[in-house]
């Protein structure tokens, strides 16, 4: 069954305002949860903070008691040539009762002297009183003996440790022992606090004690406790025992932290800390640590906050669904009454519509409605856009048959049309394979310049070779002639019998000489011809083969030497011994003749001096070539259009603007590589290649 848009109306108000509620009285419940939450977090730090300014007062109360005994101590160290040993004792003995008489939480301590410190045959001097829960407060020397030995004590050395120069202060005035429980009869949990005692030299002399019993503080901390299910603990970074209120022990082994003690344990004195531990029993962690360190606290579960919370939050459920009801009921009579005359606009509105049988037209009528309510205005506009209506009906049947006549023209027009998309498309189809073949056309071109570019390289590598041959080759035939001028003066000499034994030796050592020079020479034009010879063959052939690359790399170098022999530039190598590769040497020898041919072209001005440094390395499979110069460097607008075809800056002087084009064509596409540059203007230029040291063969 399909509801009406009036019962749609109704129950979708119905429904939001319902929701609304339920997102209302959720918030509200979630705010006072939050809330109650957030009151007990503050409380219970609060509590905290409180029990760790008790736990201090405690503390700075042992410290103060022990820095009394230890400045008495002082006094009785002063005075220890006046006293006798007996008066020694009564006076350290009613300081020490005194002492201890109104304050039981320190159950026990005593001052205790540096060997031979108060008296030369005196070892052992260390007055005690404890608190004996028979009788009373007691003094003893019990402790005073060689079978003690209290000097070896660990609560002893906590303060002055073994080896300790006696003439050095101690960084700190009071030392704490960590918690342990007493073997002497009390077997309370306790502490001890250590006070130093100096002379008049600031020697030190000994140390006053105090035992606070931790008993009070015990009980005060299982009280902390703000639930019925809270536990509250207490235990010591620096001890393994651990006080817990758990209903089984009241110590425990604190061998291993467990998970949510181990911050804890990394507190600093005063700081409260609280914890979210989701363990069985999902709780809330409230703890902080006294400057004694401990760190005490409770656990309170998180169902007892929440369980107060919800106490909260009761009362507020059954209010606030019956407001709910009371609204719903109350928007649903007022959408009723709303609706009624919004039903009898309806009924009227059904009434003025007819429908002809006979033809697709539909007749709208006007409506009568005498009611004086907000509908009348309704009415009233619909009237008007009734006959709005009727007169725009009148006017579309008109447009209709215009709309006809025009249809019937726009046909005529598209069978037009139709001819002359297809006369444009054949003229389009003629241009377009005429672009191509002169894209074509250009291709090759550029291919044919690209050659040449690499051929005329060639041919400056051979002329200036022949013209660097020519300087060795010129030598040796100046010392060969030399030669056969002497050889024919000592002929002359022989046939006339003229020739010494001196004449002869002076003709040898000069041939020796002429031999040397010509030969040199001559090997000297044989290793620029055999050098030419590979890197010619190497540019011509394009085979793939192994080569030494540093030897390779002066090979060109010397093939282009007559390039700059006359000019201010030195050429630098950095290449390793025996760096082999199977790799393409002609376009390697093309790469590096271009990057060379640009520098003296470009970097440098005719007379300018300047430097080219060819560094290489290999690291694993990956040759690196880094080529520098130190000349005018380029532009940011150059740099970006580096590598593209007839781009020069000379145009006009010699340049066809294909070197730098040749260069990334060669190392990107023949040897498999990449290549990076980097310029700075007046700075120079460098070149990075990265060559595969055994590309893949042709095709792969």
């Amino acid at each position: 069954m399909t509801m009406n848009i009036k019962s749609r109306i109704l129950l979708s108000a119905v429904a939001l305002q319902l929701i609304g509620f339920a997102v209302l009285i959720y918030r509200n419940n979630a705010h006072i949860t939050d809330t109650v939450v957030a009151d007990s977090h503050r409380q219970f730090q609060q509590s905290l903070t409180m029990a760790v300014q008790h736990f201090d007062d405690s503390s700075d109360r042992m410290q103060r008691m022990a820095a009394g005994l230890a400045r008495s101590g002082e006094l009785l160290h002063q005075q220890r040539q006046l006293l006798s040993r007996s008066a020694l004792e009564n006076q350290s003995r009613q300081l020490l009762l005194r002492t201890f008489d109104d304050f039981d939480q320190a159950i026990g301590g005593g001052i205790w002297f540096e060997p031979f410190a108060l008296k030369p045959d005196l070892r052992y001097f260390g007055p005690y009183v404890y608190h004996s829960p028979d009788n009373g407060l007691q003094f003893s020397w019990e402790l005073s003996n060689a079978d003690y030995d209290y000097h070896n004590q660990a609560w002893y050395q906590q303060a002055l440790p073994p080896g300790w120069d006696r003439r050095i202060n101690r960084s700190s005035a009071f030392y704490w022992t960590a918690p342990y429980i007493d073997q002497a009869g009390s077997e309370s949990l306790m502490m001890t606090v250590d006070a130093l005692m100096y002379d008049s030299n600031q020697t030190l002399i000994g140390m006053s004690t105090v035992d606070w019993s931790l008993q009070r503080a015990r009980n005060y901390v299982k009280q902390l406790a703000p639930t019925a299910n809270s536990r509250s603990f207490m235990f010591h970074a620096d001890s393994r025992l651990s006080v817990l209120d758990n209903g089984q022990a009241e110590f425990a082994t604190l061998d291993t932290p467990e998970q949510w003690q181990q911050p804890l344990l990394k507190m600093s004195p005063g700081q409260v800390q609280h914890l979210d531990v989701n363990t069985d029993t999902p709780s809330y962690i409230y703890a902080a640590m006294t400057q004694t360190g401990f760190v005490v606290g409770f656990s309170v579960p998180r169902r007892d906050l929440l369980a107060a919370a919800e106490n909260y939050s009761a009362p507020t459920l059954p209010m606030s669904a019956l407001i709910a009801a009371l609204f719903a009921g109350a928007m649903l009579l007022i959408l009723r009454l709303l609706f009624g005359p919004f039903d009898t606009i309806l009924a009227l509105l059904r009434s003025t519509i007819a429908s002809n049988k006979d033809s697709t037209a539909i007749e709208v009528r006007p409506i009568s409605y005498r009611g004086r309510n907000e509908f009348a205005p309704i009415v009233s506009t619909f009237n008007t856009l009734v006959e709005q209506v009727q007169s725009y009906n009148e006017e579309l049947n008109a447009t209709n048959t215009a709309l006809l006549e025009q249809q019937q023209q726009v046909q005529e027009l598209n069978s037009n049309l139709e001819q002359k998309v297809a006369q444009r498309t054949r003229e389009l189809e003629q241009k377009s394979n005429e672009a191509l073949e002169s894209l074509h056309q250009l291709k090759l071109t550029q291919n044919q310049l690209v050659h040449m570019e690499k051929h005329a390289a060639l041919g400056d590598m051979v002329a200036g070779l022949a013209h660097e041959i020519n300087t060795p080759l010129g030598i040796g035939v100046t010392a060969v002639s030399a030669l056969e001028d002497y050889l024919e003066e000592l002929k002359s000499q022989y046939q006339q019998e003229q020739l010494s034994k001196t004449g002869l030796k002076d003709f040898i050592n000069f041939a020796e000489e002429s031999i040397d020079i010509t030969s040199e020479n001559l090997r000297r034009a044989a290793d620029m011809v055999s050098r030419f010879k590979q890197v010619a063959v190497d540019q011509a052939s394009e085979q793939r083969r192994d080569f030494e690359v540093g030897d390779y790399l002066q090979s060109i170098a010397s093939s282009l030497r007559p390039n700059y022999k006359y000019r201010p530039i030195k050429v630098e190598f950095d290449v390793p011994d025996k760096i082999i590769v199977a790799s393409y040497p002609g376009a390697l020898a093309q790469v590096i003749t271009n990057l060379m041919m640009n520098s003296l072209t470009h970097a440098f001005d005719p007379e300018q001096s300047g430097h080219i440094r060819i560094h290489a390395s290999r690291q694993d499979d990956t040759l690196m070539i880094r080529y520098c110069d130190d000349g005018k460097g380029m532009e940011a607008e150059v740099l970006q259009r580096l590598y593209e075809p007839f781009f020069t800056t000379r145009k006009g002087k010699g340049g066809s603007g294909l070197g730098a084009h040749i260069i990334h064509n060669l190392v990107t596409g023949q040897l498999h590589g990449r290549i990076e540059v980097e310029s700075t203007v007046g700075q120079g230029t460098c070149f990075h290649i990265y060559l595969p040291c055994s590309p893949p063969g042709p095709g792969l």
